[in-house]
């Protein structure tokens, strides 16, 4: 065989791969940018999102911030709960630096988590960001195939969200994570 077609046969094998999981990303992203979630009754959580409304339903567009990282979590993950301290650096990060803390939000979802198991996880593991839960399962049932912890990074202009980032699994070093976030949001 000549070096051309050995050269072509890996690409043949990987280009539908590579096709076939941003596909999947797409839908991930999709589900993730359609999400609406009970507004907070915490007035702190309400304020930190910059959620005008006191009851009903947002959508992630109507947080005040250009980015925004979701964690998908759940209370019974051995992994969510070891990276729960991993999670609380990112948003102490976050906050650290006065110009961040306006542009950037983070927010958890319990998939499949009830409203109790939600708050047992936020006290017990001191969360300082809002968490919400996932009682009916729609992200759960919307976004089947992916582990937990996972992240999503999303851009907000205000009107649509424009999906950046995804990582599947827990990340090492909080201060590393928000730099690969920012970079990939075209920010900092």
């Amino acid at each position: 065989m000549n070096r051309l077609v050995l050269g072509i046969i890996p690409l043949m094998l990987i280009v539908p791969l590579i096709l076939w999981a941003s596909g999947e990303n797409q839908q991930y992203y999709k589900v993730i940018g359609q999400l609406r979630l009970a507004v907070p009754t915490d007035a702190g959580d309400q304020s930190y999102l910059g959620i005008r409304q006191k009851s009903g339903q947002f959508g992630l567009v109507d947080v005040d911030a250009e980015i925004i990282i979701v964690e998908i979590f759940s209370m019974y993950c051995p992994h969510c709960q070891r990276h729960a301290p991993e999670a609380n650096k990112l948003y102490q990060e976050i906050m650290a630096d006065r110009s961040l803390a306006k542009k950037v939000k983070v927010l958890g979802i319990g998939v499949g988590n009830s409203p109790f198991e939600v708050k047992f996880f936020r006290k017990k593991y001191s969360v300082p960001f809002p968490l919400f839960d996932d009682a009916n399962s729609a992200v759960l049932n919307s976004l089947t195939g992916i582990q937990t912890p996972t992240y999503f990074g999303l851009k907000n202009d205000g009107r649509t969200l424009t999906p950046f980032f995804m990582q599947q699994g827990p990340y090492d070093d909080a201060k590393v994570f928000l730099q690969t976030v920012l970079r990939k949001a075209g920010a900092r």
